[in-house]
């Protein structure tokens, strides 16, 4: 018990000690560079520590929780710790028989569509009225329900699927900020880089940890607010203003899609709590599995299956909406246009975070909302939206290819690695689905590595372009030997962690009988491999370019490329310590539908 109050509290202060120290940072910043650098280092791997901690101290480390609940009609409030979560295969659908003379007016429930497109047949057939497990239902005086408030809650929950991405970006967060105060050391205004940076690492691991739609969406505009600040302050040329607003209007563009997708979401399921979403959708597709099972004689798997595609009629559109709001965040082709030219203008450590760490969370967006709650019932999106990844990956990987510029082939390269992602979250099996996870730990482990690489050759050379550049092995050994290793766990060379992530990937495409895409996407995995051995080759290797024979390298620069890459080799050999997280979550909810796209096929896929 002790434990857990421990790590609810620590998940809490994981964010806090972020958002509360970015002020302070600021003003320190204001009197003295040096302190704010180093403070905000110490904040940034506190809260690093703190969730590092929740994992080691629970028994269960997927299963903790923090909720506050405040109900604005009478101002009070209620704090619940949890560390437990009800696992998806245990829930139970249960039925209340009433008498056939019984008025749907008199059912106990508050009905809304979704809630009546369920119940009316049900009853109209075989008088059973589906009761969904674990609902808190309000009671509403008919008279005053317009006047009264819903109690608000808000909660921050480290469960499978956010703990791992949440440690990912606290984690690179805290080298980010350990490598930005050697190589920043020089920045104007250093409080309002540090202190704006810290408040982007809280947004990010704010998002992740959410627990309602509002709070999700909160966090996520925290995020993008310190993101705006530090490309539009500290961008490199005097076009940072229009590049920011670039950026700005794309990435608020995609927020708004995206809420709009997750409040339909949350309006057709009757409720914006994160967990009670899963609940109740499986409730409804139990629902109509039950009904369809009475007039249609087929089998139960059958019948599962047709609910399973029923319920995702009904989310098809949020769940689009959705997708594009995410894709927007993740530079999806066709919604991509903004990354060029946002990285390009970008200090390094801002850049770094953008591409290992923010996209991450629209990545986390996805399999949360388009996964985890409405995988089984919408793989009829499943080829269009692995075509979209496929097509990123290749566009992606063929423009990194034509690069002459380091920054923006790692921009290209984080954009054809999100196709490969969102390709195994199409393939909604157990395989692709685990595979994109590990995917994501993997992209942004290497791009962290592969952007201080560029910060050190830059701080090294003035440069980033290929023709200038050669022969550097001479002269930084460690970091070309680091460069390769995070190079070829992109490309997914055994025994990587890119190799795992990759492999699970292709193996889910299989699994879901895409054959040919499945082939095309490894096709894509050529063109990584090629166009990172080729940037190795034009930077390391070769001849030492005239100019460069007095270049030297700070060892305080190198030391979180080392730490990072032993990261991708220990998962590499061991990918279990990652996967024992998101594994059983995943199992859970697409391990019963195995077989589901046959029902896809016979009525149509998009």
């Amino acid at each position: 018990m002790i434990n857990n109050i421990l790590a609810s509290y620590e998940l809490l202060a994981s964010i806090t000690v972020l958002l509360i120290m970015g002020p302070i940072v600021y003003l320190i910043g204001k009197k003295s560079g040096k302190a704010a650098r180093w403070l905000a280092f110490l904040t940034a791997a506190t809260s690093a520590a703190l969730l590092i901690h929740v994992g080691i101290i629970l028994l269960d480390p997927y299963a903790v929780s923090i909720t506050v609940t405040l109900d604005p009609t009478t101002w009070t409030y209620s704090f619940i710790y949890s560390s437990q979560i009800v696992p998806i295969a245990a829930l139970q659908f249960n039925v209340q028989l009433y008498p056939f003379a019984t008025s749907l007016n008199q059912i106990p429930w508050i009905w809304n569509n979704f809630d009546r497109a369920i119940a009316v047949p049900m009853y109209q057939a075989y008088n059973v009225i589906p009761d969904y497990p674990y609902l808190v239902l309000l009671s509403m005086d008919p008279l005053g329900s317009i006047l009264r408030l819903p109690s608000l809650t808000a909660g921050l929950l480290a469960d499978g699927l956010s703990y791992p991405i949440a440690i990912l970006i606290s984690g690179l967060g805290a080298a980010v900020m350990f490598f930005s105060a050697f190589y920043m050391k020089d920045v104007e205004s250093p409080g309002s880089f540090f202190g704006n940076m810290l408040f982007f690492i809280g947004g990010m691991i704010g998002v992740v940890l959410s627990t309602t739609v509002i709070e999700f969406f909160i966090f996520w505009e925290v995020m993008l607010i310190p993101s705006y600040i530090l490309v539009n302050q500290f961008g490199l040329t005097e076009n940072k203003g229009r590049t920011a607003l670039k950026y700005f209007l794309w990435t608020t563009f995609g927020s708004v899609v995206m809420f709009v997708g997750i409040f339909m979401m949350g309006v057709t399921l009757n409720t914006f709590d994160f967990q009670q979403m899963t609940l109740n959708l499986a409730a409804a597709q139990t629902a109509y599995a039950t009904y369809l099972g009475t007039i249609i004689p087929f089998g139960a798997t059958f019948n599962q299956w047709l609910s399973l595609f029923l319920t995702g009629l009904f989310l098809v559109i949020p769940a689009i909406l959705i997708f594009v709001g995410f894709a927007v965040k993740m530079a999806i082709f066709p919604l991509h246009t903004w990354l060029p030219d946002t990285y390009m203008e970008a200090p390094m450590p801002v850049v770094l975070l953008l591409s290992a760490a923010m996209t991450k969370t629209a990545a986390y967006g996805i399999a949360r909302f388009l996964v985890i709650y409405m995988g089984p019932s919408l793989q009829m999106l499943q080829v269009s939206l692995a075509i979209i990844g496929l097509v990123t990956a290749a566009y992606g990987g063929i423009m990194a290819l034509t690069q002459n510029n380091l920054k923006k082939m790692l921009a290209y390269s984080s954009m054809s690695q999100m196709g490969y992602i969102l390709f195994g979250f199409a393939m909604v099996s157990v395989l692709g689905v685990n595979g994109s996870l590990l995917h994501i730990l993997n992209h942004g482990i290497c791009m962290g590595v592969w952007f201080m690489v560029a910060a050190i050759v830059l701080k090294a050379t003035g440069t980033l372009d290929f023709d200038k550049l050669g022969g550097l092995s001479e002269k930084m050994p460690a970091v070309a030997a680091i460069a390769v290793i995070a190079g070829l766990s992109v490309a997914g060379v055994p025994p990587l962690l890119g190799f795992s992530s990759e492999w699970m990937i292709f193996a889910g495409g299989i699994m879901a009988t895409q054959y040919l895409l499945t082939a095309l996407l490894i096709v894509a995995t050529a063109i990584t491999l090629g166009y990172y051995l080729w940037a190795v080759r034009r930077i390391f290797f070769g001849p030492l370019k005239e100019g460069l024979e007095k270049v030297q390298v700070p060892r305080s620069l190198v030391a979180p490329i080392v730490v990072l890459a032993a990261f991708i080799i220990v998962l590499g050999i061991a990918p279990a310590i990652a996967t024992q997280y998101f594994t059983p979550i995943i199992n859970q909810i697409l391990l019963p539908w195995y077989g589901y796209q046959q029902i896809v096929y016979l009525l149509g896929g998009l």
